[in-house]
Order: structure tokens, then sequence, then C-alpha cells
């Protein structure tokens, strides 16, 4: 068009209209390329904030987690095993996995299939095959961790990382990145939950939806639910005393206790506890609670080191499981939808901003000097008819 109109210009003087008409336009065109020059360098300085500064997940650790947070080396890991920090010794103590053997991994994958995943925290039922681990701590205090089928975060067909290793004792092992969580193909066959006789169980009731079954329904916000625990001395011949108490940390990420029934709730564990009970044969506890949904329900990502967390379910196990589903929000909708989105690092997000911010003021540039060049153009043009040429 430029050239177009430059070139027959001096056949026909009219042709000047159409020249002050072109100008505004690139005028137009000129403001909106300012424009996206402006956005472009702006999302180049927030890209480079992420590459000097990366931000970190909202719930990157867990409860769960054997390291708070994940490790990111080896040494790391030795670090809170030569300090017992979270009585990580211990469990690896139980387990029989030495100093040296941890020291003999190297950093490799594998399949999940039927590994065995440990943890702080009870995330499924006896029936799923998760166990109950007893622990007898350096200091003599007694800690309990849990095992379980891995295929249940992940996926049996799933592959996952972290430092691999073989302990003459327990034999293949691992330990992952995200939570420094032990995984092994094996557990000790001491201390399995539940103790015989001694049955735990757990019911839900949405009191918001005509008191029907909690789990056979999706939950709502402001919906309220009943959990209702109990643990009956079945077929014990003697009394039995045992701890009450209910980790509530995944029922807690979508509710609110407003009614702890009767039981304490620690803020820092989100375990809901009662006084010890003492079962004689026949016997038979209960205890209420009552949750109330967030309103709005939280749209918080999926936990990076706990797989469970704040996706969209609320679970909760007391000999068996109940899993709630929470109608969440459109983003994560999304996020359950598109599981993985392309891989791209800092690296290629700065040059393939770095090209866009290239292209645009090219033609920023351009269209400048085009509006530049038509107005001289205009101007040699509008003199030259005054005069008569």
């Amino acid at each position: 068009m430029f050239k177009k109109i430059v070139s027959n210009l001096p056949f026909s003087s009219a042709l000047i209209e159409q020249v002050g008409f072109y100008a505004k336009r690139l005028r137009k065109e000129e403001a909106t390329r300012r424009l996206g020059l402006i956005f472009m360098a702006l999302a180049m300085a927030v890209q480079a904030l992420v590459v000097f500064q990366p931000s970190e997940s909202a719930n990157a650790a867990s409860q769960n987690d054997m390291v708070n947070g994940g490790i990111s080396s080896l040494n790391e890991y030795l670090q809170s095993y030569d300090a017992n920090i979270r009585n990580l010794k211990d469990v690896m103590n139980y387990a029989g996995i030495t100093r040296s053997e941890i020291l003999s991994t190297t950093y490799s994958s594998w399949r999940v299939n039927e590994k065995i995943s440990w943890g702080f925290l009870s995330h499924f039922s006896y029936t799923d095959g998760e166990r109950q681990h007893s622990i007898t701590t350096i200091d003599s205090k007694a800690i309990t961790v849990y095992s379980g089928p891995l295929k249940l975060w992940l996926g049996a067909n799933s592959d996952a990382t972290g430092w691999v290793g073989y302990s003459q004792k327990m034999g293949w092992f691992a330990i992952t990145k995200d939570n420094g969580n032990l995984v092994t193909d094996t557990i000790p066959t001491s201390n399995n939950y539940p103790t015989s006789g001694i049955i735990f169980s757990k019911t839900a009731i949405n009191n918001s939806h005509g008191f029907v079954d909690a789990t056979s329904l999706t939950a709502t916000a402001s919906d309220r639910i009943n959990y209702t625990i109990s643990i009956s001395n079945n077929g014990s011949s003697v009394a039995y005393e045992t701890k009450l108490e209910d980790n509530l940390s995944d029922i807690l990420e979508y509710s609110t206790l407003i009614d702890a029934g009767g039981g304490t709730l620690n803020p820092n564990t989100n375990v809901l506890s009662w006084p010890d009970v003492n079962l004689s044969p026949g016997d038979k506890q209960t205890r209420t609670f009552i949750a109330k949904l967030l309103d709005p329900i939280p749209s918080t990502a999926k936990g990076k080191s706990n797989g469970t967390s704040f996706d969209c379910i609320m679970t909760n196990t007391f000999g068996n499981s109940t899993n709630i589903k929470v109608d969440c929000p459109a983003p994560k909708i999304l996020e359950q939808t598109v599981t993985q989105l392309p891989v791209t690092g800092p690296t290629e997000n700065i040059i393939f901003i770095s090209v866009l911010i290239a292209l645009t003021t090219y033609f920023y540039a351009r269209t400048r000097q085009m509006r530049k060049e038509l107005n001289i153009i205009k101007k040699d043009a509008i003199s030259g008819m005054i005069q008569g040429i």
C-alpha cells in the first residue's frame, strides 16, 4: 500500500488525500504496536523475576514428609538423617537400612508397580494395603509410621524418581526426591495394624443434602459433614486400652471443624484427639464431630510432595477410608483434565519472549519510520502543488 501510493503520487495529485488517510492509519498502528512492545517488556521483566527468584509451591511440604519439603541432594538427606530430624534415623533403623547403604544409593527412576511408600500420615485403609508400624525411638519414645501401596498415590504404571539402593536386610529401597520418603518392596512383619479383635471404623453423613452417605455425592460449599468414628473390642478376651485420635489434615484443606464432639484439635498437626479409652471385651466407643465446607472452596493446586493434598477429595481414614468428592472451582477442573503441560524451563521461556520482543520492536520501528516518510512526502507534495509544480 505504501509503495503503491508513493509511486503513483507524481501522476495524480488527488492521491494526496489517500496519503493523509494512510498516515492516520499508520499513526494508530504505531500506537497499537507501542502498546504491544510495552506488554512484551513487562512479560520479560516477570520472566526475569521467575528465573532469579523462582516461586515455591504454596503446599510444597506435608506432614507426611520424612524430610519436610523434600530434598535436592543426597547430602541434604544425610544431614536430616544424622540429626535424626523427624525421627528419620529411627525409621531407617526400624527398616534395617544403614547409613552406608544410604550413602551408596544413586539417583534414578523406577516403575511404581507394587512398591510400598512410607510416611507419617494414614491415608488409606487396612484393606487397601496400608499398615501401621509402632517404632521406639533412640530416646525411648514411641512414634507411628504408615506404609502403603505407592500406586494408590501415583498409579501402578507411573514412574517415580529418587535415590535407589540395596539393603542387606530390606533389599531394594529408594528415597523419593519430593518428600524424602522411604520406598521399599517389602515391610517388616511386626506391628501390623489393626490389633486382632479391635475394630476401627468411620462413617460420614452429609447433613445439608438430606442426611445421606457423604461418599455417595459431591459436597458443595458450606455443606456440613457429620463424621462418626467407632472402636470396638469384638474378638479380644481382655480389656484393650488405646489412644483415640483422628488426623483431619486432608479434611481441613476444604473445610473447618465447627464441632469437635468433645475432642481437642491440635492446630499444628490437625489431629483431633479424645482421652484414652479402655475397652472391655464386647465394648464399643463412638465419637462424632462436624466439619463445614469452606465458601468459597479453595482452588489451591495439588500438593507437590503429597499427591492427595488439594485433590478435590476429602479423604479420612480410621480403620476404613471415607472419600468425599468436593465441588471444586473451574481452575481445579482444568488441573485435573490437563494433567501435564509442556515441560519448559526458564531459559526456553526467556528465549521465546526475547524473540517476540525482537519481532514487536521491528514492526513498531518499521511503522514509525513509514509514518515519518509519509509525512515528509505529504509536505513535499503540498509544497509542490502550492508552487504550481
